[in-house]
């Protein structure tokens, strides 16, 4: 898959061009069916698939009052589009004049005379153009006028309700990491560099690997979780990771620590991927280093047991994706 920066600089020769449209944040079931829809449609043509999104996101731009934590970054959803075999991935930069673009105004301009798509995809929900007075209805009225296929993929869902990145979000944010991996179709993963911390888990005989919480990226609610450890020389390795402040030290900062099972090195500057299988337990305020001392290693243990009794099974649809990372089967 390439990733292109801007939509006037897909190769002409890229033609039939089908086009999944959305922004697409986590990448998730529902926007998996989207587009798999438009990579089987280029299949089937022997033409070629893309998704195009805008950066930063219109939420991000339009609404600055109201800031909005993103499931995935560009990297991120690149490497997801590519496990889906996509062709091209079209970042296109969200400028004033994009966002001032009619309904109308977008599909001539930037679907018609840059891209030539002859069809589209989108989901039902599907809004665009100034102030998203546009639709999928809008599309379709268009792409019959302008000679384009236009396709509508129905919302998924799961336990009666829609699978949205909203949805995720609310439930990473109360820790239900394993609930949202069945919505997203992967583990939930983070990567960040190795940053020296204050030294209190190497004191406590637990060492830690500490990583730069983005404040862009929505991490996991605060709690400790098991987790897969990636990056790594000889990895991946389990870990016991702890998302949010050290109320015992009286430190309130976010921070992201993970102990890495069974694993001895120095790893500074290395970028490292969390994945998120499990919580653990909440956040707590300990007497003493003692007190945390005994309650980590009671943590370590808790994830071996889990480990063993479900050989951390993995998204087990056969559709599932292999991103994010891989998760072991055994210690």
């Amino acid at each position: 898959m390439e990733l292109i920066n801007g939509a006037g600089r897909v190769p002409v020769e890229a033609r039939p061009l089908y086009i999944a449209l959305g922004n697409f944040d986590g990448v998730h079931r529902g926007h998996q069916a989207i587009l798999k829809t438009a990579v089987e449609k280029a299949r089937e043509t022997n033409g070629f698939s893309a998704a195009l999104i805008f950066d930063p996101h219109p939420l991000i731009a339009l609404r600055p009052e109201h800031p909005l934590t993103l499931l995935t970054d560009i990297a991120d959803r690149s490497e997801i589009m590519a496990e889906l075999g996509l062709d091209y991935f079209i970042v296109e930069p969200f400028t004033d004049a994009i966002a001032s673009l009619t309904p109308e105004q977008f599909i001539r301009r930037v679907l018609v005379e840059k891209l030539a798509v002859s069809g589209v995809f989108v989901g039902e929900n599907y809004s665009f153009g100034k102030q998203g007075t546009g639709s999928a209805d809008t599309l379709a009225y268009w792409g019959k006028e302008l000679g384009f296929e236009v396709n509508v993929v129905p919302m998924l869902k799961d336990t009666g309700k829609e699978i949205s990145s909203s949805r995720i979000r609310s439930m990473l944010l109360a820790g239900f990491v394993s609930e949202a991996a069945d919505l997203l179709n992967y583990y939930f993963f983070r990567q960040g560099k190795v940053i020296k911390g204050y030294g209190i888990g190497k004191e406590m005989v637990y060492p830690t690997a500490n990583i730069a919480a983005s404040s862009r990226l929505l991490w996991p609610g605060q709690g400790v979780y098991l987790t897969t450890v990636d990056n790594l020389n000889d990895g991946p390795y389990y870990g016991v990771t702890n998302v949010g402040s050290r109320p015992t030290f009286s430190d309130h900062k976010s921070t992201v620590e993970t102990h890495i099972l069974d694993f001895n090195g120095t790893i500074y500057n290395y970028e490292i991927r969390i994945c998120f299988l499990q919580k653990l337990r909440d956040t707590k305020t300990f007497n003493s280093p003692r007190q945390l001392k005994e309650q980590i290693k009671q943590d370590i243990e808790k994830s071996r047991s889990i480990i063993q009794k479900l050989a951390i099974k993995k998204k087990e649809s056969a559709n599932s994706l292999q991103v994010g990372c891989t998760v072991l089967r055994s210690l």
